[in-house]
């Protein structure tokens, strides 16, 4: 089955971001939590334009998916969660970057375990996060709230239910 590529942006200030590819599944889940950042956001899932993920102007208690997205409880595949982080501080994402290897981070039922953290220049395309096979895994992807120009990126792997 042929998959089609879908450019994704995060604005952070006007900072566009781009990530990548998905596939057609059910519903995305209604909250993401994590207890170490105090993220308790709905999850929002929005429709692409023009190769662009239409990304809402929520700073906070909001992460936005794609609609046509891989669902985050499937066996396989990666579902990417973008958030807003703000210098001011109110931003959804301004702490993912204190996340750290084992933390837990829910959504849809299912927990993850945080694998790796890491801070990617705001250029760098994200095709690659996502994924309709290997391991089931999230990824976290908001502005560095201390810096716009680079974008912090969360992985987390699938450890059950």
């Amino acid at each position: 089955m042929r998959r089609t590529a879908l450019a994704l942006v995060v604005l952070c200030a006007s900072v566009p971001m781009s990530v990548g590819q998905g596939a057609a599944h059910a519903a995305a889940p209604d909250r993401l939590q994590i207890a170490r950042t105090g993220t308790d956001a709905a999850v929002i899932k929005v429709p692409a334009r023009n190769d662009t993920l239409a990304v809402g102007s929520r700073l906070n208690g909001a992460v936005y998916t794609w609609a046509q997205g891989d669902p985050p409880c499937d066996p396989t595949g990666s579902t990417v969660y973008a958030g807003h982080a703000w210098r001011a501080g109110n931003g959804v994402a301004d702490r993912w970057g204190q996340l750290r290897r084992g933390d837990v981070v829910r959504v849809a039922g299912c927990r993850f375990k945080v694998t790796a953290r890491e801070f990617w220049p705001a250029k760098r395309r994200m095709g690659s996060l996502y994924s309709v096979s290997g391991p089931a895994r999230i990824v976290l992807v908001g502005c560095k709230a201390d810096d716009y120009s680079k974008r912090t990126v969360v992985f987390a792997r699938k450890i059950g239910r």
